[in-house]
């Protein structure tokens, strides 16, 4: 029996184990998708570096947030969803707005979304939390992101005084109690009255957006106000915080005795952007923290945006062109670009032209990352002077050699599509061909040598067989003169 029951429990565990083994894993993905800050797309009435805010129609606000993605996401596809902050005076009408969106052809996940607004919302900025998932091989993957918009057509702040659950018909307390049914309620023998917490936001100058140049200085002018329409609040300290290294403030730290109903606090400093700054949207924070006029304590944070822009530098280096050509030959225009900034170059373009010369085409050459260079080389035709731009001759009386200028123009674009061009200029003549004369001397035939060769040899054979016949004689004449020699003896 324990046997049987052992071998039960394994079929019943051993599914379930497999299908937690199988199964995809959520996990985070830092980095993995990002906000696209330096373009503007269909929608948008800026870049988000430049100060993006959706637009708001009939008590809809138009969202649109371009994702990009670091690796290849499975299905070309993410999807995103947006929560926000359940408080009385958000302006948002709580829906499901979480959307699969699919990667464009410009390789951009481009969320659009249209979301409800209150009624009787309140001016002010909110945030918008995303949520972005996507699955890559075996893992669902996840990111939040947090949007702020400024909402600007609804109540001023200091005319609030309705909560969202009013808003849905449920009675509100007015100070004599809540009212529900036809009946109060008391609390000890009194009537109970809300306390609610004074709300302070950034409302005016340049919170949610200021341009500014990496290397300068400007002006940061914006203002924090007490929302509340009946409460002063008091001991106030606001603290700046921030965590990046590019920015330098004046200020990071300011106290106000007091702040009264609406009133305002100057926050307004001079902000300074190093020459390194990475371009793109620093996020600032103030952290608010005060009393209320019974000594409660309250802290509040809230956002504001600083868009840091580097100024593109770039040169056209190592330009070369032969001083001379001929008429109806080819040589190369050679040159380097050169991207001297800390900002990317878009669609980098090089084209040339001159009197006389024709380029084979326009040289592209993309995007060109901060510190990097191309090389380049356009092909150029040499005609004559009196042919127009098309290659058609002009009427006689124009000189078809001599000296010429080429204009090479050198193009660029930034972010924003805003384009910026170079002119440089270089000097060749284009001369008269040189008709040479080629003479072809003719080859003499080739004669047969062999009975120079046999005569060789037959010279030699006799040389040889004199000199043997000299050798023999000489032989034989001393032997005779031995021989005479013995004989007189």
């Amino acid at each position: 029996m324990r046997l049987f029951w052992k071998v039960k429990l394994v079929l019943l565990v051993a599914p379930c184990l497999a299908a937690l083994f199988l199964m995809p894993v959520s996990v985070g993905a830092d980095g993995l998708v990002s906000i696209d800050t330096d373009k503007k797309y269909e929608g948008m009435n800026a870049s988000f570096a430049k100060g993006y805010m959706p637009s708001i129609k009939k008590d809809t606000m138009n969202l649109v947030v371009p994702f990009v993605a670091q690796t290849a996401l499975m299905g070309d596809a993410l999807y995103v969803g947006v929560s926000f902050e359940r408080e009385e005076n958000s302006p948002f009408v709580y829906q499901n707005y979480r959307k699969r969106v699919k990667k464009s052809d410009k390789g951009v996940y481009l969320y659009r979304c249209k979301i409800k607004l209150r009624k009787g919302r309140v001016n002010g900025q909110y945030p918008l939390y995303l949520t972005v998932g996507a699955q890559v091989e075996n893992e669902v993957v996840s990111q939040q992101f947090t949007v702020y918009v400024e909402i600007s057509d609804g109540k001023p702040t200091a005319f609030f005084q309705e909560s969202p659950e009013k808003e849905a018909g449920v009675a509100e307390d007015d100070g004599l109690g809540v009212q529900g049914a036809g009946q109060a309620e008391e609390a000890d023998g009194k009537n109970a009255k809300a306390t609610h917490q004074p709300r302070v936001l950034l409302v005016q100058g340049n919170a949610k957006g200021m341009l500014l140049q990496a290397g300068s200085s400007a002006s940061w002018k914006i203002t924090a106000k007490n929302c509340s329409s009946s409460q002063d609040i008091e001991n106030i300290k606001v603290t700046l915080l921030y965590e990046g290294a590019e920015l330098l403030f004046e200020k990071q730290a300011w106290y106000f005795e007091r702040a009264a109903a609406g009133g305002s606090m100057d926050l307004s400093q001079e902000v300074t952007a190093l020459t390194k700054a990475a371009a793109g949207q620093a996020a600032v924070q103030f952290l608010f923290e005060y009393e209320d006029k019974d000594g409660n304590a309250y802290n509040t944070t809230e956002t504001a945006h600083l868009s840091i822009c580097q100024v593109q530098q770039a040169q056209l280096a190592n330009l070369s062109f032969p001083e001379g050509i001929y008429e109806a030959d080819t040589d190369m225009l050679s040159f380097q670009v050169q991207n001297t900034g800390l900002a990317v170059l878009y669609n980098v373009r090089v084209r040339m032209e001159g009197t006389g010369l024709f380029p084979e085409k326009e040289l592209f050459l993309g995007n060109l990352d901060p510190g990097m260079s191309a090389d380049g080389e356009i092909q150029v035709f040499a005609g004559t002077l009196d042919m127009d731009a098309d290659g058609n001759f002009a009427e006689d009386g124009y000189e078809k050699y001599g000296e010429t200028t080429g204009k090479v123009y050198f193009s660029y674009e930034d972010g924003e599509g805003s384009v910026t061009q170079q002119e440089f200029l270089f000097h060749t003549e284009i001369k008269k061909p040189e008709m040479v004369e080629l003479k072809v001397e003719k080859q003499k035939e080739e004669t047969n040598q062999w009975w120079i060769t046999i005569l060789f040899f037959l010279f030699l054979l006799l040389v040889l067989i004199i000199v043997w016949l000299y050798l023999r004689m000489k032989y034989y004449q001393r032997r005779g003169r031995v021989y005479e020699g013995t004989k007189a003896l």
